[in-house]
């Protein structure tokens, strides 16, 4: 008897209806993990933050490099000057990465990163004492007249014989602090002179010395001696007022005037040279030039002159290093 070919097997229709369900669900998954993965910017193309950088070391990141500008910009306008004068001291980078390590600060957090770090500065014609910055104009022939109205100010009443910087003063171009620049030359005197004044009164208490009271309020002792004219430093008396002067000036001005005065009793009262030397109005020398009598009998050779002293280097004469 002839046996019948053998039919292939049928397929079951609910097995291929769920073989055919997982791969669509397949599918669904390696779809939505593709846009997870371009989200975070972890395959090229994909979504990118700002990395904000200072001197190279990362501070903060934003969710675009425009809230990165408009947090740099808003920390420059704290100066109160044009965006456009106020550069930063350090230097700011802006780098797109990938937010999958580098998670996104809030506005507020990222504003207080950045101004921690940054010092905002304006280009000025600087004045420089022994290198020291005293003040920033915005052009140098600014800076030079601020220097002249410094010699009038601080420079004693009456006509001098010499007025000149005791220190290396010179004018230069460089980046300054917003609030070392002032507008004028009347304005920079102004406070110089204002924060240089400033002082205090003092009650002296059992045991305390100058010496002490020198140190205590970082002063010179010879400064706290000019600042109170008549009285006995050495025997401090618990209950007297004393002047405690503020600041030094950053710049020191001397002037030289010498006078004649007459010194003895008529008949033989006889006048004399003498210079005077002072630093920022106040006295601090006097040196005595040569006597030269009224009822002197003449002498076969007058005697020699003192030797003036040597010119100094840094002298005023109208015009300051740039």
């Amino acid at each position: 008897m002839a046996l019948s070919p053998k039919r292939p097997q049928e397929q079951d229709p609910t097995t291929s209806l769920r073989r055919r369900l997982w791969l669509e669900r397949a599918a669904f998954v390696v779809v939505v993990l593709g846009l997870i993965l371009l989200y975070l910017g972890a395959v090229p193309g994909g979504r990118r933050v700002c990395l904000v950088t200072v001197d190279g070391e990362p501070v903060a990141v934003l969710e675009t490099r425009a809230d990165a500008e408009r947090i740099l910009g808003d920390i420059k306008s704290r100066s109160g000057l044009e965006l456009e004068q106020v550069q930063f001291a350090q230097e700011v980078g802006l780098r797109d990465v990938s937010p999958l390590r580098n998670p996104v600060r809030s506005d507020s957090q990222a504003t207080e990163a950045l101004s921690s770090r940054l010092d905002v500065v304006v280009g000025g014609a600087a004045i420089l004492a022994n290198g020291e910055l005293v003040a920033a104009l915005p052009t140098q022939a600014e800076a030079v007249r601020t220097l002249s109205l410094l010699l009038t100010e601080l420079a004693p009443p009456g006509r001098n014989t010499a007025v000149f910087f005791k220190e290396k003063v010179k004018v230069e171009m460089q980046d300054v602090a917003p609030e070392r620049l002032f507008a004028s030359a009347e304005e920079a005197v102004q406070r110089i002179v204002q924060e240089a004044s400033a002082g205090a009164e003092y009650k002296v208490k059992p045991g305390d010395s100058a010496w002490r009271l020198a140190r205590d309020h970082q002063i010179p002792l010879s400064r706290l001696a000019q600042a109170n004219p008549g009285v006995d430093l050495d025997n401090l008396l618990a209950g007297a007022e004393l002047k405690i002067p503020g600041a030094l000036p950053p710049v020191t001005v001397v002037a030289r005037r010498e006078v004649r005065e007459e010194v003895g009793e008529a008949p033989d009262r006889r006048t004399r040279t003498v210079r005077i030397t002072y630093e920022n109005g106040v006295e601090t020398k006097r040196q005595i030039l040569g006597p030269s009598g009224i009822r002197r009998m003449p002498r076969a050779a007058p005697p020699p002159a003192a030797p003036r002293p040597a010119a100094d280097p840094w002298r005023w004469r109208d015009e300051i290093p740039l």
